[in-house]
């Protein structure tokens, strides 16, 4: 198992309608093909800073072969999605975390 992590640097005035659109529009366009579960979103503690504050957004995914899948079908819909939405308000990267039993 797998989390596939989005950390975002978020700028001051957009923080409300960045995080309705995660909730509203992100987290149900990442959940349609049943690939991810498990969304939270979580602020990263002590980020704060004159820029921004920065959140991480996490789904659970089975595997590297199904996360490679959904990357070469949906990423750039993402991309244009997000593009759309937040310009250059918003900078993103992404990590993948393997879960450690």
């Amino acid at each position: 198992m797998l989390i596939f992590n989005t950390t975002y640097k978020v700028s001051n005035s957009i923080t409300d309608s960045w995080i309705e659109w995660i909730q509203l529009q992100h987290i149900p366009f990442m959940l349609v093909d049943k690939q991810f579960s498990k969304p939270q979103i979580a602020k990263i503690v002590g980020s704060e800073d004159e820029q921004g504050v920065s959140y991480s957004v996490q789904f659970h995914i089975a595997d590297m072969p199904t996360l490679m899948d959904w990357h070469n079908q949906n990423a750039t819909q993402f991309q244009q999605n997000f593009q759309k939405a937040f310009g250059n308000d918003v900078q993103f990267f992404s990590t993948v975390l393997e879960i450690v039993e």
